[in-house]
Order: structure tokens, then sequence, then C-alpha cells
């Protein structure tokens, strides 16, 4: 799709580079990289760089592609503009993220998490009232902050109106496309034989100043398990091959 050598890098991340385009888009060029927690954990939800892990940047593309034309069919808006599984590429719409509209430092962002079951960081932050594994009958929609350096610590609704993070409106409309995206991506896993553990997605505004979904909803974005164990990432993307 793009020659990346003669694009300007606007950023470079744990698992995608991020170029400018001429045409105002920008470029999500993705690496078969993962990122981990602090244990040297494969981890959704890490912080940190992890191994390498060939066919890891397909798995992505091809998840997002499968679950973000869903999404488009739920009345959920995406940044989407194209993919190109086989160049690991994805040209999506020019958008803000939420955060960095406050941000004070460095990068910022919110994310929003489902959750189906009780694992990883809410366990560590809850296990002494929750047992790990245990299921939710409805969908667990929370927010943290996208802060590497603090931990991306959890933040309720009152921060989030307190750091004009989102007003009333835009807080409503994120949780809501929020649990629509966790019943949909459940609904697709079991239709799989597989069961979807949590996932965490990300907000923007566009151009005209809609609340939008950006950033991608790959392997990497969500803990999915098949006959009680946890799924590899490319195997997880093999699944929309």
């Amino acid at each position: 799709m793009y020659d990346v050598t003669k694009l300007k890098l606007l950023y470079k991340g744990k698992t995608k580079d991020v170029y400018d385009l001429a045409n105002g888009n920008v470029l999500l060029q993705f690496r078969d990289d993962t990122t981990m927690n602090e244990q040297g954990e494969e981890d959704p939800g890490g912080n940190l760089k992890g191994k390498k892990v060939v066919g890891s940047g397909r798995a992505c593309l091809l998840m997002t592609q499968h679950f973000f034309d869903l999404f488009a069919k739920a009345a959920i808006p995406t940044h989407l503009v194209a993919i190109d599984v086989a160049n690991l590429q994805m040209e999506v719409e020019n958008a803000i993220p939420v955060g960095l509209n406050v941000a004070l430092e460095g990068n910022a962002g919110l994310e929003w998490i489902g959750r189906w079951v009780a694992t990883g960081s809410f366990i560590k932050k809850y296990g002494k009232y929750i047992s790990d594994g245990q299921r939710f009958e409805h969908p667990y929609i929370h927010a943290t902050l996208k802060d590497d350096e603090r931990g991306d610590p959890y933040i309720d609704k009152e921060t989030i109106h307190l750091f004009k993070l989102l007003n009333e409106e835009g807080y409503m409309i994120s949780k809501f496309y929020t649990t629509t995206i966790a019943n949909i991506m459940k609904r697709e896993f079991e239709k799989l034989g597989c069961e979807l553990y949590d996932f965490k997605v990300e907000f923007g505004w566009n151009r005209k100043g809609k609340l939008i979904l950006i950033d991608e909803i790959g392997p990497g974005s969500a803990r999915v398990y098949k006959d009680g164990e946890k799924m590899e990432k490319v195997e997880i993307g093999n699944l929309f091959a």
C-alpha cells in the first residue's frame, strides 16, 4: 500500500510505527512485536516491549479487519480507512486520542477495558474480594489512564470529569460503545469455540469532533481462551484468516 521509507515517522510504539500521509490520514505499520508485564509475561495490558513473535502483526490486522467490519455494522464509527494485511499496514483517519487533550507531559490517553472474566490486573487490585477466573453475567466496563510510568491507573467517572477528559455525553457514548463491542466480541469468539476474557479499546476525536474508535482490536488487545488454555496471538489471528 505505501513505501514507508518515503513517509515521515510520527511515532514509534511498542508494536507499530505511525507515519504521516499526504492525504491527511495516518499509516500504522505493524511489527511482529508484543507487549509484556513487569514479570516478563506476554500481556495485552503490558507496558513493556516484549519479544518478537513471527506472524503477530498479521494476526492483529486479520482480527482488526474482522471486528471493525462488525462494529461498523453495529453503527460504531471507527478510524479505519483501509487494511493491507500482506504489508502489515493500516491506513486510518487522523484523530486525537482522548486524554491527549489535557496531557501535561508525554504520551497519554484513556483506555476502556471490557471484562467477562476476572483476571490479570483486575485480580491484582481486587483479588481479596473476588476469585481469579470468576465470570461476570454482564461485561464489566471500566477505564484506565494510558500511563506506563504510573502503571495505567484505574479512573472513575468523577475523575474523568475532573480532568476534563470527557464530558457526560462523551463518557456515556464511550461506555455504550465498549459494552456493545464486548457483546459482539463475546458472541464471535463463542461461535469459534473460544472464550473472551477481556479486551481494551481506545477512542478519539476526528476532524469533525466526532468520538470514534481508534487504534486496533487485535490479539495483543485481548485475552482469549480455548479449552481452558490461553491462546497465542498468532493462533487467535488465524481464526479470522
